[in-house]
């Protein structure tokens, strides 16, 4: 019984801590606040890229997040927001859509501006008249698009977010700008050769190619015609591909199975050349005789599937005492072909 009280115990704890880390883990990534808030609106002209759950900064410090965004009967954007209980503002307070970053982030700036101290009630609304839109990042970075095609990436972005901090009214001092451009200048000074050889190439391979119009107008239309019949014959060359993939799988398989034969042909071959080799004068000797011994034989066979032999002599070789040979004479004639000559 014990045993089943410590074992419920320690499933309690664990439950209970799953629950914790998963409660704190969506707290997390649903940015749940747990600070009273407050309901507010403001209207713009302009909300592009701005989205419900963007947040709402004072002075660069979190303080609440957007709502929604709703457009009203006369074609204003309402933008509602909360914001933290504390947080005080008045009817002279500003609302701008701001750049988190170059990629196309925005939040919700509140500024202090010049109007009435008086508190705002929740629920209120900031007028366009206070409202700012997002500056128009296209038009100012495409104004450096050819800036921006002679450095690094790491410059474009330090550029970039000093360009929108500046015109954003968040930088300090435009002291920021005008060093990444101070950088800038340098780097393209530093490249001036390398752009005025770049440009020279350019030009010579611009004026080659128009000197030569006719055939770079025959090299592409050959080309075009190569890439058609390439694209009409696209499922025979398919087609030839898989074939020579299964044909080469095929010949591995093959060349797998025959690998053992091969290896045993090469062992032979090097164990018959060894022989060979350490009786070099017999196998000479051999071959210088062979000839002539087999054209003896092609004679004896031109009576036909048969060879014909003329008994002298027929000798019996046996063994005799202590292994020495001893010859017996079996038949023999001295006549005819056999005479003594």
């Amino acid at each position: 019984m014990s045993s089943l009280r410590g074992t419920v115990a320690c499933l309690v704890v664990f439950v209970s801590t799953c629950l914790v880390c998963a409660l704190g883990v969506i707290a997390v990534f649903t940015q749940f606040r747990f600070t009273d808030e407050e309901s507010f609106s403001a209207e713009f002209t302009d909300v592009t890229g701005l989205r419900s759950g963007d947040f709402v900064r004072i002075a660069g410090v979190e303080v609440g997040k957007v709502e929604s965004i709703t457009v009203n009967d006369a074609g204003v954007a309402v933008v509602g927001f909360t914001a933290e209980s504390d947080v005080v503002l008045t009817e002279g307070s500003r609302a701008a859509i701001r750049w988190a970053d170059p990629v196309g982030k925005r939040y919700l700036s509140l500024e202090e501006g010049v109007g009435e101290l008086r508190n705002l009630e929740p629920g209120d609304t900031i007028p366009t008249s206070r409202t700012e839109p997002a500056l128009d990042i296209d038009t100012l970075l495409g104004g450096f698009r050819p800036l921006f095609r002679a450095l690094d990436p790491e410059q474009v972005n330090a550029l970039s977010s000093a360009l929108i901090q500046v015109f954003q009214d968040q930088g300090a001092t435009i002291n920021s700008f005008l060093a990444q451009a101070a950088t800038a200048t340098s780097t393209l000074a530093d490249r001036d050769q390398l752009i005025g050889d770049v440009i020279t190439n350019l030009s010579t391979v611009l004026g080659t190619l128009g000197d030569n119009g006719t055939q770079v107008g025959q090299a592409i239309d050959s080309l075009s015609a190569v890439m058609e019949t390439l694209s009409n014959r696209k499922t025979d060359i398919s087609e030839a591909i898989a074939y020579t993939s299964a044909a080469t799988s095929s010949i591995a398989d093959l060349l797998q199975q025959a690998r053992p034969a091969f290896n045993q042909t090469v062992q032979q071959t090097d164990r018959a050349a060894s022989i060979v080799v350490a009786d070099h004068g017999y196998v000479e000797n051999l071959l210088d005789t062979l000839p002539d011994a087999y054209r003896q034989v092609g004679r004896l066979g031109l009576y036909g599937d048969s060879f014909p032999f003329y008994l002298c002599d027929l000798y019996l070789k046996l063994n005799g005492k202590g292994g020495q040979p001893v010859y017996v004479k079996a038949a023999g004639q001295e006549t005819g072909r056999c005479a003594p000559k």
